[in-house]
């Protein structure tokens, strides 16, 4: 047939993999309409969160044209290496569509993130993966390698997942993407949205129509505590906790740190104290009309001293605004 390579491997041996035992674990009706109403509420989140986001930060130009680090060319390599051998027994084992299953998906977005330089765009991919770390978590956590027969497949599965997480840490404390501030929670309500969506708008369909339990959106693992009809309900509210709690847990644990009063920043590190000067410049147009306005309360209170209260013209408050007017040029 023309689909073995991709499904032509996969059986029931292995307990929820396919067959009329997770087929049957909940109605078609019931996987559509929660697909149909959940998608559109994941576009709703992302829609809503991606209006309120801050603008993108870049690192210094001679940071982004720096070399990789041979660090990063080592994990570089080592995840392409697993992943190409991964794919090798997938193909092997004709059960390449779990290929899209969210973790492969995450080894290419993290192989192309290693090698690329820091651009908005992919800053911005790096946030969003940033809440795809329950995949690791949960592989370690619950390992599925009953069904890896092939000699080195366990170890490909424990490699591959233990990079997931270690590259994520690397580039925080290297400084090459940055993350949100602590405070905010924009990046990771679109990122979890994002990875939910995925799940219901292209696994669940495609989990109906071959059969097959991908990334468990057919019917609940054995070791899901949450078994019956509503799991995929309980998933995605236990997900929407566990997802930002391990994007903002990472960065609280191996961010990189550097004394000051303040938290930490988006780049994962502690901010620098600002000089005077800096401050200055930042203050907005706001600032600068109320600092104007107390130098001349202070400079007519000491000429009406001088005076003996009499009155200034209108001339003379133009040139005591002129001569005290501030510089209006505002530093993001």
């Amino acid at each position: 047939m023309g689909w073995d390579w991709a499904v032509g491997g996969i059986s029931d041996e292995i307990p929820r993999t396919t067959g009329p035992e997770c087929i049957n674990y909940m109605t078609d009706r019931r996987r559509w309409l929660e697909t149909i109403l959940l998608s559109a509420l994941f576009i709703f989140i992302m829609h809503r969160s991606w209006q309120r986001l801050a603008p993108i930060k870049l690192p210094p130009p001679h940071e982004i044209q720096k070399p990789h680090s041979p660090t990063r060319l080592f994990l570089l390599i080592a995840l392409s290496m697993i992943f190409g051998i991964e794919m090798g027994f997938k193909l092997s084992g004709q059960s390449m569509i779990f290929a899209l299953n969210p973790c492969h998906v995450q080894s290419c977005l993290q192989i192309y993130l290693l090698a690329a330089k820091p651009t908005k765009t992919t800053t911005a991919l790096f946030r969003i993966q940033m809440s795809n770390l329950n995949g690791p978590f949960l592989a370690f956590l619950f390992p599925e390698v009953e069904g890896r027969t092939y000699p080195f497949e366990q170890a490909t599965y424990w490699i591959q997942h233990a990079l997931l997480y270690i590259i994520p840490i690397y580039i925080i404390r290297s400084g090459a993407y940055t993350v949100e501030d602590l405070s905010e929670f924009h990046w990771s309500h679109i990122g979890t949205a994002f990875m939910l969506f995925y799940h219901f708008i292209l696994l669940s369909p495609l989990s109906i129509f071959t059969g097959i339990n991908l990334d468990h959106m057919l019917c609940a693992a054995m070791s899901d505590p949450f078994q019956g009809s509503n799991y995929r309900i309980f998933a995605c509210c236990h997900q929407a906790l566990l997802c930002p709690l391990l994007s903002k847990g990472t960065v609280v644990l191996f961010g990189r740190r550097n004394r000051s009063s303040s938290g930490l920043t988006g780049s994962g590190s502690m901010p620098e104290p600002r000089g005077e000067a800096a401050q200055y410049h930042q203050l907005t147009q706001g600032d600068y009309a109320m600092q104007e306005e107390a130098i001349l309360r202070h400079r007519f209170s000491n000429q009406e001293a001088v005076d003996d209260g009499h009155p200034h013209d209108a001339g003379e408050m133009a040139s005591l605004t002129a001569e005290y007017t501030m510089p209006t040029t505002k530093i993001d």
